[in-house]
């Protein structure tokens, strides 16, 4: 029951699971001051952030073996382990339909092209300002694909080296624009003048599947796992329902072993979905895990929920990510780490620290001595049984 990293259990240095540190949110750190950092503040291992590493080292077998035994010679020198490898950037650009918005992610040559048709003297039209040519779009899901495959390799021989399940948690984005389309009016159509209009939810799934293909593919074959992290943006969006969705689609194109869930309530709680009740639901497809703290307004606030197309971290919004674990943090870090234990979940629990009102290495000391107090073992009997004479 649930799913294991190790054979064995591994203990973090403070607490039951080994507590990690997402690095995507700390790319302003020079990378050897940021291990010296983990090393010195308790941390455990950490989440590499794939669009910083060079993954044209991992464009073959040997060269991601040989790449994966640098990356762990340095954790080794930290006394550290690699616990993922985020694909999120690069899972958003295959997923998606192609725009500046995603080509923001990939740079090379699909950004050269970008730059020769915009030097042609040609401009996307206003109705669409991030609007790419179809040659760019070409190039972004080209290189989304190839550095996805670089990934899954790395994560493979990082599994190897450590004995451990290294898992890519990663976004696969919403193909077909699916995503506009959650607040369900105009009506979506069925058919117009006599002739039907496939359904955008449907279609979105089966794009889905066949763009990530090569990728679950290549998952099948070196026995690694790609893990969603259900979010706004995503065909899985945060919720239940359409979290069974994308597995029920992903499961009939045949890859129930390889496609799991990145478990992350930050993104559940403001939606009023219950992050305890989606460890419940899918006990045996959560590979991975992060821990995020979230506050939800309780009282009416001027951008609402959604946001009123303020920035991320606004004070107006009527959520913001926060420090896991402190008083601000709708989800609890103690029933998280409990559920995550009643379904039998035995690997690490990394910390993706955001937080728009404190400094990130306070943040993150914070967090993790926070998830220092919530861990605690599993019970392992029934107290009740003591009191029979």
């Amino acid at each position: 029951m649930g799913f294991k990293q190790t054979t064995a259990h591994r203990f973090g240095k403070h607490s039951y699971h080994q507590i990690g540190l997402v690095r995507g949110q700390f790319g302003n750190v020079p990378f050897a001051e940021w291990l010296k950092f983990l090393e010195s503040s308790g941390f455990d291992g950490w989440e590499e952030a794939s669009w910083e590493l060079d993954l044209r080292k991992c464009d073959t077998d040997a060269g991601a073996a040989a790449y994966a035994q640098e990356r762990l010679t340095l954790a080794k020198q930290h006394n550290l382990e690699i616990f993922t490898v985020a694909t999120h950037l690069q899972g958003q650009a295959l997923g998606d339909e192609p725009s500046a918005k995603t080509l923001q992610f990939i740079g090379g040559d699909a950004v050269e092209a970008y730059k020769a048709w915009r030097a042609s003297g040609k401009t996307p039209p206003r109705t669409d300002p991030y609007y790419v040519p179809e040659e760019v779009g070409k190039l972004i899901h080209e290189q989304a694909t190839r550095d996805l495959q670089a990934c899954v390799r790395l994560a493979h021989h990082l599994s190897k080296l450590q004995n451990r399940r290294v898992a890519l948690p990663g976004f696969v984005g919403s193909p077909a624009g699916c995503w506009s389309h959650w607040f369900l009016f105009p009506p979506l159509p069925t058919s117009i003048g006599g002739y039907a209009i496939e359904d955008v939810r449907k279609v979105s799934l089966e794009l889905l599947a066949e763009r990530f293909a090569p990728v679950f593919d290549l998952c099948k074959q070196l026995g690694v796992t790609y893990d969603l992290e259900c979010h706004p943006s995503e065909r899985a969006m945060g919720d239940i329902e359409s979290a069974h969705d994308y597995l029920e689609a992903m499961d009939k194109a045949g890859y129930a072993e390889v496609v799991g869930f990145n478990l992350d309530g930050s993104h559940m709680e403001w939606q009023n979905v219950s992050v305890i009740d989606f460890i419940r639901e899918f006990p045996e497809r959560i590979h991975c895990a992060h821990v995020k703290g979230v506050w939800v307004a309780k009282e009416h606030v001027r951008a609402g929920r959604l946001g009123g197309h303020r920035p991320m971290g606004h004070w107006t919004n009527g959520w913001n990510f926060v420090t896991a674990g402190t008083a601000r943090d709708a989800n609890s870090l103690e029933e998280i780490f409990i559920e995550l234990n009643r379904i039998g979940y035995d690997g690490a629990v990394s910390i993706e620290w955001e937080d728009n009102d404190a400094e990130q290495h306070a943040g993150a000391r914070t967090a993790l001595a926070n998830c220092h107090r919530a861990d605690n073992p599993p019970s392992g009997m029934r107290h009740d049984e003591m009191l029979k004479a």
